[in-house]
């Protein structure tokens, strides 16, 4: 299983889970629950929740993730990542990602933006080494708040993109429209908008790191109902289990 990263399974439980909790608008304070049940190439891997809070100034996201079934035989994670950022403008003030597993050292890492010097302070914990320095950060998010960054898109018939910084990789997420329809998941039969995803690592030379398919609820709240992944790990499935706003 040498294919197989902790590190980088984990963090997409995670992600994608906190993808699903992006309302269009936030009119006033709110929360939302979102609960998500994982596959892996056909088997049940993992199940997750994300929580969000939001007033006029600042959203907060939780989401966490466990692997269980045919996944937890093979390899135990527990992650979660919490993400703060302005209501108003999407700009990212924090970001701290955790996983634990039974192959793998524990690692944390903490992220925290400072918009007036366009830096940001990386500090990083993997068993016991521990790093700290400050990057530029121009124009690049966290995986969080990049994604509710593209969920406030107002036309969804156009390709997007947004760059992200994690902590360790920059990377830029692509967003492709791929028609409407209705699709059968655990939480019901629902209208559905598809979008094909690609994720590249960015360098000197772009390098495919991930591609799938996302379907989102087609009304205002955009809830993504359904996520497909075509990672070197094999196929992943994200199916929403149970909402509540």
């Amino acid at each position: 299983m040498k294919a197989l990263s902790s590190r980088c399974l984990g963090l997409l439980l995670c992600l994608v889970l906190a993808a699903s909790v992006c309302p269009v608008v936030f009119a006033k304070e709110r929360s939302e629950i979102l609960r998500y049940e994982v596959s892996w190439n056909g088997n049940k891997a993992g199940h997750g929740d994300i929580s969000m809070k939001c007033d006029e100034k600042k959203i907060s996201v939780t989401a966490q993730a466990v692997s269980d079934g045919a996944l937890k035989a093979i390899l135990e994670i527990w992650s979660r990542i919490q993400s703060t950022f302005s209501t108003k403008t999407f700009m990212p003030e924090s970001y701290r990602f955790h996983l634990k597993s039974n192959l793998l050292r524990s690692e944390v890492v903490d992220l925290s933006f400072d918009h007036k010097t366009q830096t940001v302070q990386v500090n990083k914990q993997k068993g016991d080494e521990i790093e700290s320095h400050s990057e530029k950060v121009s124009g690049l998010r966290d995986p969080i708040s990049a994604v509710y960054l593209l969920r406030n898109q107002k036309d969804f018939a156009k390709p997007m993109f947004v760059d992200i910084f994690d902590g360790k990789d920059k990377a830029r997420l692509f967003v492709y429209p791929d028609g409407a329809e209705t699709i059968n998941v655990k939480a019901g039969s629902l209208p559905a908008l598809r979008m094909d995803l690609r994720l590249e690592k960015l360098g000197r030379e772009s390098k495919e790191i991930a591609k799938g398919k996302l379907w989102i609820s087609n009304d205002d709240n955009k809830i993504p109902l359904l996520l497909t992944s075509s990672p070197i790990v094999g196929n992943i499935r994200f199916e929403l289990v149970q909402s509540q706003m």
